[in-house]
């Protein structure tokens, strides 16, 4: 076994266990999983360097452990992301085995028992992930890691089948073929194995952080530029129209005053819900701020948009104070428009909608108001609108 080999591994895997435990302090998925498992491994290589300083059987025993739990590790780090804790106490099983088998191979100074029972004990720890795999290999980063995996579990398992192939006549390990073979193998599967993991939880903090960027935390709906980006998409890949509404929550400082924020907060999700449930398939509902609430209804014309929105205009005022046990009215009031050719960016449509809502609450609120151009407008002259409130 080269000298080189003998002091890289330790390092390269020591300094992907640091990188994932920073990655760990961002809150990712499975980093601390994957930190404590490059950790033990790195310990594993280090062992021959101990043993150069401190000859004896020991240092076999603690590199089979430290493997051993290692590859536990990986498994599970593997499993937080298809199947978290799958076969928990098969895998701590085959851990306990794995390590049995390598302690009385040591005691009883059995070398190619004990690498045999540290090869396939990994082999199958990291296998079990790969069953589980199945069906949630949805992204390419996923696909690349259970490629990574699959080379690793592959790899220990040859390496164990033929170890009467090579280890020396004379049973000493550091002069073996094996003892190349590992530790060459460890360098290009155990890079891979860790970049596309350090990968894969990178990507799920970017998709998380996009997400904060376009979710509203609350409602659980979109945000203003989560809406943006949604409705630019379906106009980009040339939708059909459809019908803006634009919802507004009647007298709610009433309620954050009366029955506090707490009651308030529940009161705006409980409409976020509504929206969700009564919209049509493809409807992308937004916040955009306080107690309003927009709804683009992609290919819905007016009458079937006012009917969904009155269906939740009812069931908000039927349902959520009675739940909420608070006694007073609680109403909401919409605004409708349907988006039209001649308008420069959904925006139009919203602003419309927003003078139909402005229509509902001047008529005493709770109702739903309709407002759209009756024609096509001219570069010199606007359209006409018209107002309907039901």
């Amino acid at each position: 076994m080269g000298e080189n080999f003998a002091f890289f591994l330790p390092v390269m895997m020591a300094s992907f266990g640091v990188m994932f435990l920073i990655v760990g302090g961002w809150s990712a998925r499975a980093a601390g999983w994957w930190s404590a498992a490059f950790f033990c491994v790195a310990g594993g290589f280090s062992a021959p360097m101990g043993f150069a300083a401190m000859p004896m059987p020991l240092w076999g025993i603690i590199a089979d452990i430290l493997f051993a739990t290692g590859f536990l590790l990986f498994s599970q780090a593997l499993l937080q992301r298809w199947r978290p804790s799958w076969l928990l106490t098969a895998r701590l099983a085959i851990w306990g085995g794995s390590i049995l088998l390598c302690l009385l191979a040591n005691i009883f100074g059995n070398l190619p028992l004990e690498l045999v029972a540290s090869d396939f004990g990994c082999f199958l720890l990291i296998a079990i992930p790969l069953i589980a795999a199945k069906g949630h290999l949805h992204s390419g980063a996923d696909r690349t890691l259970f490629a990574a995996a699959a080379l690793t579990a592959l790899d220990n398992f040859l390496r164990g089948s033929t170890i009467p192939l090579t280890i020396a006549a004379n049973g000493d390990f550091f002069t073996s073929s094996y003892a190349y073979l590992m530790q060459a193998l460890a360098c290009i599967f155990g890079l891979f194995l860790a970049l596309s993991a350090l990968a894969t939880q990178m990507i799920d903090l970017l998709r998380r952080y996009q997400r904060e960027a376009m979710v509203d935390p609350l409602s659980g709906l979109l945000n203003r530029r989560g809406f943006d980006d949604a409705t630019s998409k379906i106009q980009a890949a040339g939708q059909p129209g459809g019908s803006l509404v634009v919802c507004d929550i009647d007298h709610f400082k009433r309620v954050n005053d009366k029955y506090g924020h707490a009651i308030g907060d529940t009161v705006i999700s409980a409409l976020a819900r509504l929206l969700t449930l009564n919209a049509s398939a493809g409807a992308i509902s937004a916040r955009f701020g306080g107690e309003e609430f927009v709804l683009f209804l992609p290919g819905v014309d007016a009458a079937h948009a006012a009917e969904i929105a009155n269906d939740i205009r009812i069931g908000f005022t039927r349902t959520v104070a009675a739940k909420l046990q608070i006694d007073q009215a609680l109403t909401a009031s919409f605004g409708l428009s349907t988006v039209q050719r001649s308008d420069s960016s959904i925006h139009d449509a919203i602003a419309r909608a927003d003078e139909a809502l402005y229509e509902a609450k001047s008529r005493g609120r709770n109702r739903v108001c309709v407002r759209r151009s009756l024609s096509r407008p001219s570069p010199a002259r606007s359209a006409p609108v018209q107002t309907a409130c039901a």
